[in-house]
């Protein structure tokens, strides 16, 4: 049994369920042909070494990987929910009505992957599932990359320049080796797009994009949203602030803190629709 889920640009994933089981997965399928490339393979045996280090409850299972004559291939936990992006741009009420939990639930999957050792960079609204009772799944662990210590963090050069240029934090752009304080930066983001609809910065260019990172800030959320509390608005531009050190210093940190503020002066109601109108009249 198996359907199309998703096809990217290189990768399909798939809805599979092998015969001699009754568990359904999702698979991360690289074809065979032009796109079978040395780099793609690299990529996706990369995220499976990545995922099977990996056992966190917000954070997408990984099970097995395989080469094939009918190309490669990484089974998946199926999880069954949109990503963020989507649950942004089809009921964008919805999602900030239950934002605080997400957001704790994204920087939960996230400390983990932080605590095995790993930075995602990469992190961003399309990399989170999120299912109706706002569990999250962290996924896509193409660029993650073993945190730097000791010595390695000393004499390793320059970093590739890699991410989202909507979501990168100011070191990831100066290709420098990035510690979770770089998820902490992207989160901000993602927490900023939650709320506003659209990501901190846009502009015409890749070029504009980035300097905007480096040395813009963007409006804070009272001013979008009158009914956001000054402290939830001021966290979000610290988890942003250009100097990773003026960032919450963990993920684990940034998360304790989310807990503890009000997000909304009252909760959000929904818009009255025509319907309602009518109803009232």
């Amino acid at each position: 049994m198996f359907h199309l889920i998703r096809a990217g640009g290189v990768y399909q994933i798939w809805a599979v369920r092998p015969m001699s089981e009754n568990k359904l997965y999702a698979m991360k399928w690289l074809p065979p042909g032009e796109k079978y490339t040395r780099r793609a393979l690299t990529e996706l045996r990369h995220e499976f070494a990545v995922g099977k280090t990996l056992d966190h409850p917000e954070v997408i299972k990984t099970y097995d990987f395989q080469t094939t004559n009918n190309g490669a291939y990484m089974l998946l936990e199926i999880y069954k929910s949109p990503n963020m992006k989507q649950r942004i741009v089809t009921d964008p009420f919805d999602i900030k009505c239950r934002a605080k939990e997400i957001l704790i639930n994204c920087a939960s999957g996230l400390a983990h992957m932080h605590e095995r050792g790993w930075v995602h960079r990469d992190v961003k609204p399309d990399n989170f599932l999120v299912g109706d009772d706002s569990e999250v799944r962290v996924i896509d662990f193409n660029l993650a990359r073993k945190i730097k210590t000791g010595l390695s963090k000393i004499f390793s050069g320059k970093a590739q320049v890699q991410g989202t240029h909507s979501y990168m934090a100011p070191e990831q752009i100066r290709g420098q080796h990035v510690d979770p304080r770089a998820d902490v930066y992207s989160l901000g983001c993602v927490a900023y797009e939650l709320f506003n609809g659209k990501p901190p910065f846009t502009a015409n260019s890749f070029q504009e994009l980035l300097t905007k990172h480096l040395k813009s800030k963007p409006p804070d959320l009272t001013v979008i949203d009158k009914n956001i509390t000054p402290e939830f608005a001021a966290f979000v531009q610290r988890m942003m602030a250009k100097d990773a050190n003026d960032r919450p210093a963990t993920m684990k940190d940034a998360q304790m803190e989310l807990r503890s503020l009000q997000l909304f002066y009252s909760p959000p109601k929904p818009p009255k629709t025509a319907e309602h109108h009518e109803e009232e009249a």
